[in-house]
């Protein structure tokens, strides 16, 4: 439409591959933290399994960075709910009551994994969707610094007439390219962090 335009990268579920990291995302990461530490204890104290559903439709980066679960549940990668069935079994004959499941809202539904579960192993357990909860909130101080560095760098850009680039970070370099590019690039998921939520959690 002819209007000078510089766009940022704002969404909580992270899912923009041409930047590290967009506004918002730590902001949800956090509030997703700090009750998935409440839905533990509730979990504990009744010797319950918990699966708290997050959001995160195609992209399972706020279940990924949360973590702090027995089990991650994302859409970028492939699981076995029977097998994590029988390790929900073997954990509760050694007497380990008590796990968690994160669970990205691509991957599934809290509910219908909370019944089968149920089913297999004739265990108790309860489903949590933290819901809009993960969009509100006063921002973090990671999120302060990212939105002010990008906005101070789409500000630099159209002062020098500069348009149609999209803003990001990558390696902690804000950095802009032209935004069809950015829009085309192809999503990389971090199988390394993946994994090492996977080691942490044994």
């Amino acid at each position: 439409m002819g209007i000078p335009t510089i766009t940022l990268p704002g969404t909580i579920d992270n899912d923009l591959a041409y930047t590290d990291f967009s506004i918002g995302f730590d902001t949800a990461v956090n509030g997703v933290l700090t009750e998935l530490i409440k839905v533990r204890d509730t979990m504990v104290s009744h010797d319950r399994i918990g699966i708290v559903e997050v959001m995160g439709n195609k992209c399972g980066d706020i279940a990924l960075h949360a973590g702090s679960a027995d089990f991650i549940l994302l859409p970028e990668m492939e699981f076995d709910i029977d097998v994590i069935c029988d390790q929900l079994i073997k954990n509760n004959i050694r007497n380990r009551k008590t796990s968690m499941i994160v669970l990205a809202e691509g991957a599934g539904k809290g509910d219908k994994l909370a019944g089968y579960i149920r089913e297999k192993t004739k265990l108790e357990v309860k489903s949590v969707v933290l819901g809009y909860t993960q969009r509100g909130g006063s921002p973090t101080g990671k999120d302060r610094i990212l939105a002010t560095r990008l906005g101070g760098q789409a500000v630099s850009l159209l002062a020098q007439g500069v348009s149609n680039r999209a803003v990001g970070i990558h390696d902690n370099k804000v950095q802009n390219m032209d935004i069809y590019e950015a829009l085309d690039a192809e999503k990389q998921f971090d199988s390394e962090l993946y994994t090492l939520g996977k080691i942490m959690a044994r």
